[in-house]
């Protein structure tokens, strides 16, 4: 009677075990199915201690990508396992705050989110045992997010780097034409157009003219610039992504690469596959991979001693049409 009772036992033990891990398995399968995004893991190093959680919308998927890359790149330094968890395509796109959410369900140790002026305010998500999960923003800066740290512009920085560039491809009997809609509502474009113009002065350049009326009379500007006589003197400096697109969809429409020198800023396919085609003679774009490395830095900054540097400039990278990089 008593073998009977304990065999009863074991035998219930062993259905409950086996509930319990359908039960899991099942509320994974659910969730990954809710969630439409997709996970992608780093190696993973042989002493895995921590997990870290890199997060991205699907409108800047490349960047994300790359990001990924700079933090998966510090994996077996910080002993740590890497997962990149962000939407399948646009169609299945995700908020932000239920790619943060998932931290809290595979019980993440960081994260690392890329923030754009769309995204709303996020809130905090915690670990199993109540803390709260610390958070590295990098893109664009919300003040109301629970963030140990943020990885952006500096925009002075950024005005130099603009302006030591386009020297090289400024010539002496053209005009330097900079771009910046006054649709623009940047709180910084101040800080970056006087970084370029004391730039300028130190360098005794005085040939340039700033563009800075609505989208269409820029536009406008742009298509005279392109078909003058003096247009292949010129050059069109552009301080925004969408300046840079929007100029160079001009140049591709007259079918003029390289005709007129263009300095563009920011860093998707299409401006990419532009500056192959050899419109764009230099394309200046933050440094994704550092940033990635920078933001794994501070996150282990903050887990080890409880402090970070608040706001920190991200490092930028010119390309030219060559094909050359440079820092």
């Amino acid at each position: 009677m008593q073998k009977d009772k304990g065999l009863a036992l074991k035998i219930a033990a062993v259905s409950t075990a086996v509930v319990l891990v359908f039960l899991v398995f099942f509320i994974g399968i659910l969730f990954s199915k809710t969630s439409s995004a997709r996970s992608v893991f780093a190696e993973e190093p042989v002493d895995k201690n921590y997990h870290v959680l890199v997060v991205g919308q699907s409108e800047r998927a490349d960047f994300v990508n790359q990001v990924f890359e700079g933090v998966n790149s510090q994996s077996s330094r910080y002993k740590a396992i890497v997962e990149l968890k962000s939407p399948d395509s646009l169609a299945q796109d995700l908020s932000l705050q239920s790619l943060i959410d998932y931290a809290q369900y595979v019980n993440a140790d960081g994260i690392i989110a890329f923030v754009t002026p769309q995204s709303k305010s996020i809130s905090p998500v915690s670990r199993i045992d109540g803390t709260e999960i610390p958070l590295i923003t990098i893109g664009h800066y919300i003040p109301d997010i629970s963030q140990v740290s943020f990885i952006g512009i500096n925009y002075s920085s950024l005005g130099r780097k603009i302006a030591m560039e386009s020297k090289s491809i400024l010539s002496a009997e053209g005009t330097n034409y900079i771009v910046i809609s006054s649709n623009n509502s940047n709180p910084n474009t101040g800080n970056l157009i006087n970084s370029i113009s004391s730039f300028y002065k130190t360098e005794g350049i005085s040939n340039y003219e700033l563009l800075d009326k609505s989208p269409a009379e820029n536009e406008e500007r742009i298509r005279e610039i392109f078909t003058g006589e003096n247009s292949a003197r010129d050059s069109i400096i552009c301080l925004t992504e969408d300046d840079s697109m929007m100029v160079l969809q001009i140049a591709g429409a007259l079918s003029l690469p390289g005709r007129t020198k263009i300095l563009g800023f920011g860093d998707n396919e299409t401006i990419s596959i532009y500056l192959e085609k050899g419109f764009l003679s230099k394309l200046i774009s933050l440094d994704a991979f550092k940033i990635g490395v920078r933001a794994m830095t501070e996150l282990f900054e903050y887990r080890n001693t409880g402090y970070a540097n608040s706001y920190i400039g991200a490092e930028f990278r010119t390309r030219s049409s060559s094909g050359g990089s440079t820092k």
